[in-house]
């Protein structure tokens, strides 16, 4: 367990507290107001910390934040993404991811959606750097995908003339959109239903609805 510890608290006493801890209640915090919206007075009041201590642990709001969207993607249903994969049927694997982030919105009582995606509409006409990291996220996403959607051309479940970058951009608009509409969705069957209709209008379809059609 790492312990960070200032110098002094205000009353000269060693303030210690569990970064792992306090990184992850402060995802929590962003996740649900928003980077803007929350201060750091807030975030040491709520953790009856002082604003220096967390000064002298993180320097910074924004790196605050960068440890915090970090433990947000290790648990994200699309962190998946974050990282080139070959999976044996890229239909059956976008309908699984597809389902994943599904069943963890609706799960959400709190109905936030994607902290990515989220501060991507928050900081798009700022200059922060963590609307860089954010937005090198989502490029890295979009690569990986569109590896994902060159493979299916190669496997033959998209035709040859399929505009592989272009597919890409509608699928990661697509999951933008998703983690938006989740926020007053009715329920997990209503995204399913959506989900379900957006990929087989690109051509994917799970294998297992095709050996039934075959059959």
């Amino acid at each position: 367990m790492e312990l960070q510890k200032p110098k002094k608290g205000t009353r000269g006493r060693p303030i210690s507290f569990d970064k792992g801890q306090l990184v992850n209640a402060v995802m929590q915090k962003f996740w649900q107001q928003g980077y803007n919206q929350v201060s750091l007075n807030e975030i040491a009041k709520d953790n009856g910390l002082t604003r220096a201590s967390l000064y002298h642990s993180f320097n910074s709001k924004e790196a605050l934040f960068s440890q915090a969207l970090h433990v947000y993607l290790e648990t994200a249903p699309e962190a998946i993404l974050d990282h080139p994969v070959s999976p044996s049927s890229v239909s059956d694997f976008l309908f699984s991811l597809m389902d994943s982030i599904c069943h963890a919105r609706a799960a959400d009582p709190l109905r936030r959606g994607c902290l990515v995606c989220n501060s991507v509409n928050e900081l798009v006409g700022s200059e922060s750097p963590i609307k860089v990291e954010i937005l090198d996220v989502m490029a890295a996403r979009q690569l990986h995908v569109e590896q994902l959607i060159s493979r299916a051309v190669r496997m033959g479940e998209l035709p040859e003339a399929t505009n592989i970058e272009l597919t890409a951009k509608m699928f990661m608009n697509f999951i933008f959109g998703l983690n938006t509409f989740s926020k007053t969705a009715e329920d997990e069957s209503e995204l399913r239903d959506l989900c379900e209709a957006f990929l087989k209008s690109m051509g994917f379809y799970r294998r297992a609805e095709i050996s039934q059609q075959a059959g």
